[in-house]
């Protein structure tokens, strides 16, 4: 079996068992066939092949990850701002980036996305930053890390955009209610995914 069979065995797998799972849910009477087919379709939309045992990315699947990086709409971290009604928002987003979790985050996102993610000179960016006066800027981040995650630039039109996943977390740093939604969706959906796994198997 080469690789690339080995990978695409690992995922028909869960998806089989996943199936599985939401079938019985129908059969028993807790779920719709029409919220089974739904509940289907996120699961794949949001499927981490990470968590499968025996997957691995193979040199495609990296390449098609890099190009969703550069065709995803990038956000504006800037205009984000803005609805805070700040005068200085590129301000806010140096605070934010000042934040010890911000940078966490910023890095494991880029080790994620970002072969070429310099994580090494991000520990000494960090050194630097905690020990001087250094403003901890976008395009220090960006420079310093070779980071994608987000893109800068200067003049008229300019300032900084990011991926959504990092906008997101921008915008619940910066909008307690945001934050809040977030996370009730979340353990919502989690709520819901615990329910249906622990009701198949009575």
């Amino acid at each position: 079996m080469t690789e690339r069979e080995a990978q695409i065995e690992a995922l028909w797998t869960y998806e089989v068992a996943t199936e599985k799972v939401l079938r019985r849910s129908v059969k028993k009477g807790f779920i719709t066939q029409q919220e089974a087919d739904e509940f289907s379709e996120k699961l794949f939309e949001q499927l981490n092949t990470d968590n499968i045992p025996g997957f691995c990315p193979s040199h495609l699947g990296e390449k098609m990850r890099m190009e969703d990086i550069r065709v995803n709409s990038y956000v504006s971290l800037t205009e984000i701002a803005r609805e805070k009604k700040s005068s200085t928002p590129s301000y806010l987003i140096q605070s934010w980036l000042r934040n010890n979790t911000t940078i966490e985050y910023l890095r494991m996102w880029e080790k994620i996305h970002n072969p070429k993610f310099q994580e090494e000179a991000c520990d000494q960016l960090i050194e630097t930053v905690r020990k001087t006066s250094t403003t901890m800027m976008p395009t220090l981040w960006i420079n310093t890390t070779h980071a994608l995650g987000i893109r800068s630039s200067r003049g008229k039109g300019g300032g900084t955009i990011a991926h959504p996943e990092i906008a997101e977390a921008f915008r619940a740093w910066l909008f307690p209610e945001h934050m809040l939604k977030l996370v009730r969706w979340y353990r919502m959906y989690q709520h819901e995914g615990d329910r249906i796994v622990g009701e198949s198997v009575d």
